[in-house]
């Protein structure tokens, strides 16, 4: 059907041009107007494979899959070149409407050489744009940019951490050497904060290509120090940041603390198992997903500008608890903070509050 013949009965005027939305197949006897872009698809740049990635990107799938159903994903591996993502992009503003950066390295590694780009995009599980440097503040980009957080301020997480032990002193902070981004964002943060309010920070550096700093090494260095200025480690506490690398040894973490309370920067690694952390005062790698989803959708129906929208950080922070981990060392748990809590797991494991809501069995 389709021919370059234009019919005589229609005025040259509605051909579509270069910039138009549609474009026309026509025959003398009529045109069919065919949208660029039927149906909105959306490019999504991981940088490596991570159970977290996994978790966020099966998050944004079910949110568009109730919201906006037609949209089609191509799902593809940051380059490992700044030339080979440059391609990748260009090649992008052909085929795709929307960009998700999932991660802190994809999220940077497209911000410093497509800000200003033609596609907006939003990135999901990464930390917070400020303290990386790539925007002086949360009202917004002003450009192609809109961003999401993993972070909670510093003084907030601080501030949980004393309602859970008034009596805190020191704080030990564990990070992979690998992960500028929890460094830059979670540890340095903390860091400053806590010893202007007077408690003591231990670093705990992790880095498996150094003997030295492997996480048993580490960790062993590390309790003899905390011991020498709390011998019984009443009023000391554990913080994992949210190093990829290490949310998967959380196991090996709680053997080498002894009785230490672990409380993590991110709340999936509270869990049934017997590998969970004891606590955690962060965003969920879910909930951050459904807010970089639901930043996506507002952008595609035209509802705002990407640069437009502020840095989205989940209020009030999601909190789990693990009654398991807390008879294993035997801690008492603040009741405040078992109230305010929206997943709970008891001393078998199972699961008794979900999002904020009692779980009965077999129901």
């Amino acid at each position: 059907m389709a021919t370059s013949t234009w019919p005589t009965w229609l005025g040259d005027n509605l051909q579509p041009d270069s910039a138009s939305h549609w474009r026309a197949e026509a025959s003398e006897s009529e045109v069919n107007f065919v949208p660029l872009r039927s149906l909105p698809k959306i490019l999504v740049i991981v940088s490596r494979k991570a159970s977290s990635y996994d978790t966020a990107l099966k998050t944004l799938l079910g949110v568009y899959s109730r919201e906006l159903p037609q949209t089609q994903w191509l799902v593809k591996k940051l380059p490992s070149s700044p030339v080979g993502l440059t391609a990748m992009l260009i090649e992008a503003e052909e085929q795709v409407d929307l960009v998700y950066t999932v991660g802190s390295k994809a999220t940077v590694a497209v911000h410093n050489i497509y800000q200003g780009g033609l596609l907006p995009v939003v990135s999901v599980n990464a930390k917070d744009p400020v303290q990386l440097g790539l925007i002086e503040n949360y009202q917004g980009s002003g450009n192609n940019f809109a961003f999401t957080s993993l972070n909670l301020p510093a003084d907030v997480n601080l501030s949980f951490m004393k309602r859970f032990k008034p009596s805190l002193e020191q704080i030990g902070i564990l990070y992979a050497k690998s992960n500028k981004s929890a460094y830059l964002t979670q540890y340095l943060p903390m860091k400053q904060l806590a010893e202007e309010a007077g408690l003591t920070v231990v670093p705990i550096v992790v880095d498996e290509s150094e003997p030295s700093q492997r996480l048993n090494a580490a960790m062993q260095l590390s309790m003899a120090h905390l011991k020498k200025a709390d011998p019984k480690l009443d009023n000391t506490l554990l913080w994992l940041t949210g190093s990829s690398s290490l949310l998967a040894r959380v196991a090996e973490i709680n053997r080498y603390s002894e009785r230490l309370p672990l409380i993590s920067a991110v709340p999936d690694v509270v869990r049934s198992s017997s590998d969970s952390a004891l606590m955690s005062f962060g965003v969920s790698f879910v909930n951050n997903a459904h807010q970089a989803a639901l930043y996506g959708l507002r952008i595609l129906k035209a509802e705002t500008m990407a640069g437009e929208l502020p840095v989205g950080i989940i209020a009030p922070p999601d909190i789990a608890i693990s009654f398991q981990q807390a008879k294993r060392i035997d801690q008492q748990i603040p009741f405040v903070l078992m109230e305010m809590a929206s997943d709970v797991y008891g001393i078998d494991g199972k699961i008794i509050r979900s999002e904020g809501k009692p779980v009965r069995e077999n129901q």
